[in-house]
């Protein structure tokens, strides 16, 4: 009887044979023979991340999302991966006292549900949106959210976090997984992400994207080969830098929550956010 192979399907894992373990050794090997190199990398740093990653980095994005662009350091940050990031994102930029609704584009990826609980939002102010045959019922997203704004808040306490100016707590917050969804496989369409981008800003809501799929895409037909990888769509991000309309003081109405899980190693436990 020939030997079979299982194949696990329950948890998102990668195949441990897809590991790039010479090309990290290789690497690892190179940095740490350079002083210049790795007493940079092995310090603290900057708040932001090291800069020399940032930099490869923001060159990368720029190169699969929207070649032809320019890159920019500024608007990216290096995280602990995608699900560390997306606590941090609501430890800034929400307040379970001025926050109305988190906002759950259906089906969605499990284990964000307990991160939203641990940062104040469960019961009604965590809520699912239905979807439509372009990924979101935005028609029952806005009539949702119009009626939380038109119903008084329960507190009347002062909001948990201090204003900064550096900080921007939103009214809403919608979460979603715009190309190849977790666990449908969809991707948005460009007018449904215009249209998304467009009611965010309406509402005072921050579109939190986990964009950490995208890499994960090869030809339809076998034997073809990619000879450079291109993003499908533009992000929701990206739509909100190339059409932003404030001052350069405002805050942007989109997070891009990356991940080096997918196409290097969860392990690795590394990742980054964009935004405006």
């Amino acid at each position: 009887m020939a030997e079979t192979t299982t194949i696990d399907l329950l948890s998102g894992w990668p195949a441990q044979s897809l590991f790039p373990t010479n090309e990290l050794s290789s690497a690892a090997v190179a940095v740490l023979k350079s002083p210049e190199t790795y007493r940079a990398g092995l310090n603290y740093g900057d708040d932001e991340g090291y800069l020399p990653l940032r930099q490869n980095l923001s060159g990368y994005l720029a190169n699969f999302y929207t070649p032809g662009r320019k890159a920019s350091v500024d608007r990216l940050c290096v995280t602990g991966g995608a699900s560390q990031n997306l606590a941090c994102i609501l430890q800034v930029f929400t307040d379970p006292l001025i926050t109305r609704t988190v906002w759950i584009i259906e089906p969605s990826y499990y284990l964000a549900f307990r991160i939203f609980e641990d940062a104040g939002f469960h019961g009604d102010k965590l809520r699912g949106v239905p979807p439509d045959e372009g990924g979101v019922d935005l028609g029952f997203l806005e009539t949702a959210m119009k009626q939380v704004e038109s119903t008084p808040a329960e507190t009347t306490q002062q909001p948990i976090k201090p204003c900064q100016p550096h900080r921007k707590i939103y009214r809403h917050i919608i979460y979603c997984v715009p190309t190849f969804s977790n666990p449908t496989g969809l991707i948005m369409p460009l007018s449904k992400r215009q249209e998304l981008l467009q009611l965010a800003r309406k509402h005072d809501a921050l579109l939190i994207c986990d964009d950490v799929y995208d890499f994960l895409r090869w030809p339809s037909r076998p034997g073809v080969e990619v000879k450079q990888a291109t993003a499908t769509l533009p992000r929701i991000v990206d739509l909100d830098i190339l059409d932003d309309k404030q001052d350069a003081t405002s805050f942007g109405n989109c997070v891009s929550n990356g991940s080096f899980s997918k196409i290097l190693g969860p392990g690795c436990r590394v990742g980054w956010l964009e935004m405006q």
